[in-house]
């Protein structure tokens, strides 16, 4: 049916009409009627008629309604006899006679040889069916398949379909579902279920830029703990977000893509993202089950092409965007099909390097197509960044419990309980001395998983450093250089016994927060000479010393330097400077301050240490580091605090020149 909708289109309709005509309850024929410019009796003969035609293949060029036809292969109108036996077509031209040609496939069977099976083909000098218009009707009937209630809503379901759900009103192409009985009744509308939405996205994408975009957070009315929603556009963004970019997970780094080279042209990107948490959704002001249904069996993100839909985007087993495997891959931070309506919209014209495939099952997946996926991946990700925001905030303002530990703080009402409702002495204290026993069990397992995980945040980043020397040193080997061998050789033995002191076990003891900061920098010394990066640091000229776990605070540090060398490098700054300052400024500590001249932080200070939060793009990343970082720095009994003012702290003179007071960061640890 979808081929003959496209072959509507192909005639320059306006509206194509798809009808479901029953009697007695049962399915006996299907009409698809538009009003197109029609055929003449010429164009049925040596067209319409002929397997394989490449009229339309031809003519990928506007045509006279100023679109490029979707059919090439003139194979389409085959899909006719799929679906019955009988089929009546009708069609009209402005200077032609009406048509009207008749095949009853029944009569194949019946014929001894193939000239005893004819086609019957018309001409109505008074018009039976158009009137006073042109275009063309197919009527089909003699079904070659029940169809039961399930299958029609489905087929309704993909029909409608074939029209964008973000259709501004101004489409030249409209499908319609129409039918004599009831069975279409009751299926929710898109305009109804989008109002049980909470975040709102839309991005345009031309060239290598984006050049429309805004997001917006709509709370519905029973959310009353929130004030308001919220609205990003365009302006708001960092300049070095509007480029669009993949990200390389081999090097590391972004590349840029730009979609005319890419011949793919202008994307329009429209997406509206639901919130199934339980928490949160138990405030949605529709039917619950209803809206989950119509999420199962119409989310995902669609792709249209000049108004018509291209299959099988968007449908239930094609996560072309992998939205599903990425939360597979990372914890927190992502959506899934299941929760997103959204539509991708490309014109024909300008998207050439994006070839359909013979089956007419999506786009054959050349360079093409991969960096189409890419540049919709990421304006998605730029939205749900934006999403998450809100939806942390949400969490926090809704979430049962309100503790940061959730499992003390449920072992500690269990506790409350077992004290107040347990009368026998004996058993009461049995089971509070597995409870406490549970207590401490989970304390420790806490703390060897941060530690863990702080070690794991780095590892990655290190293993690629001693890639990146390993093959330098190997190349100077080759070369016979060896005053650079030597250097490389010591800056590798600096790395690996830097991360070295990282894993080591340390207690809580008075250090140097200069060794610290020392150990920290030597660490990366090779990564900011490879990003040319300044360093400004009081190390040399300080003796403030702070009670800390060595391992873990260096640990911690190189964390932040490396948030620091991401964002410098995003940013593309020609002269990047990080700031290491060691202080006693913040009340009752002594203080290692990081901070740079990047772009500073986009996410609210409060989301951004909660863990899966990352204000990347493409989401790459874990979003624990500041997370970790925060749990590592109460277990040593000091903070982490996220400065937006850079005027609370008394910056030396190189900083406030250099403008390194982006990003604050501070680790304070107790005197």
């Amino acid at each position: 049916m979808f081929e003959l909708i496209k072959n509507s289109y192909d005639a320059c309709a306006g509206l194509c009409i798809v009808e479901f005509n029953f009697q007695n309850g049962k399915l006996i024929s299907l009409a698809i009627e538009d009003d197109g410019f029609g055929m003449n009796k010429d164009v049925i003969e040596k067209v319409w008629l002929v397997v394989g035609t490449d009229s339309k293949k031809k003519k990928l060029e506007p045509n006279q309604c100023n679109r490029i036809p979707l059919g090439e292969k003139g194979i389409g109108r085959l899909s006719i006899h799929k679906l019955g036996s009988k089929i009546q077509l009708v069609s009209k031209t402005k200077q032609n006679e009406e048509i009207e040609l008749f095949i009853d496939w029944n009569k194949l069977y019946e014929a001894k040889a193939i000239k005893d099976f004819t086609i019957d083909l018309i001409e109505n000098t008074k018009p039976k069916t158009f009137l006073n218009s042109t275009g063309t009707k197919i009527i089909i009937k003699d079904l070659k398949t029940d169809w039961d209630r399930r299958q029609l809503r489905e087929v309704y379901r993909n029909i409608t379909s074939l029209n964008s759900p973000f259709s501004d009103g101004n489409d030249t192409f409209r499908v319609l579902v129409k039918s004599n009985t009831n069975v279409f009744e009751g299926l929710p509308d898109f305009e109804d279920i989008k109002n049980n939405a909470l975040y709102f996205g839309h991005c345009k994408m031309r060239g290598g830029e984006i050049v429309e975009f805004k997001y917006e957070f709509k709370p519905w009315s029973t959310l009353d703990r929130i004030d308001s929603g919220r609205k990003i556009e365009l302006k708001d963004l960092l300049a070095e977000d509007k480029i669009i970019k993949k990200w390389n997970s081999e090097t590391r780094k972004f590349i840029d893509i730009d979609l005319n080279e890419s011949e793919v042209g202008t994307i329009e990107f429209d997406i509206v993202i639901f919130d199934t948490d339980a928490q949160i959704f138990s405030y949605v002001n529709t039917e619950k089950a209803a809206l989950k249904t119509y999420l199962r069996e119409n989310g995902g993100v669609r792709v249209y092409r000049d108004g018509v839909r291209v299959y099988n985007y968007g449908e239930r087993d094609n996560d072309w965007l992998g939205i599903d495997l990425k939360r597979v891959h990372r914890v927190g931070g992502n959506v899934s099909n299941n929760i997103v309506i959204g539509s991708v919209k490309i014109k024909r014209d300008s998207s050439t390097g994006l070839i359909e495939k013979t089956n007419r099952e999506g786009f054959i997946e050349n360079e093409h197509y991969f960096d189409f996926v890419e540049a919709v991946n990421y304006a998605l990700s730029l939205i749900v960044r934006e999403r998450n925001t809100d939806k942390t905030i949400l969490t926090n303002l809704y979430k049962k419990h309100r503790s940061i530990e959730p499992v003390l703080s449920d072992l500690n009402e269990v506790m409350a309980i077992v004290e107040n409702k347990v009368d026998n002495k004996e058993i009461k204290n049995e089971i509070l001395k597995y409870l406490y026993r549970i207590n401490d069990q989970y304390k420790e397992v806490k703390e060897v998983l941060i530690k863990s995980a702080n070690a794991g945040l780095n590892l990655g980043i290190v293993i690629h450093e001693l890639e990146k020397l390993i093959a330098e040193l190997t190349g100077c080997i080759e070369r016979n250089d060896k005053d650079k061998a030597i250097r490389i050789s010591l800056s590798l033995e600096k790395i690996i016994r830097g991360y070295s002191a990282m894993l080591k076990k340390s207690d809580i003891r008075l250090n140097k927060l200069s060794e610290i900061v020392s150990i920290a920098l030597d660490n990366y010394e090779f990564r900011f000479l490879d990003h040319s990066i300044n360093i400004i640091t009081n190390k040399n000229s300080t003796s403030l010393e702070a009670y800390l776990a060595k391992a873990e605070s260096i640990s911690v540090l190189t964390n932040l330097l490396d948030n620091s060398i991401f964002w410098l490098s995003y940013a593309r700054k020609t002269d990047k400077y990080i700031s290491v300052y060691i202080t006693d400024q913040i009340k009752g500590y002594n203080s290692i301050i990081v901070s740079d001249n990047g772009p500073g932080f986009n996410l609210p200070l409060d989301v951004a240490i909660e863990p899966f939060q990352t204000g990347k793009p493409h989401n790459i990343g874990s979003g624990l580091g500041l997370h970790v970082a925060k749990e590592m720095m109460i277990a040593m009994k000091g903070k982490l605090l996220l400065i937006s003012d850079e005027n609370e702290i008394d910056f030396p003179t190189p900083v406030r020149d250099n403008k390194v007071t982006k990003a604050i960061v501070a680790l304070c640890f107790p005197k």
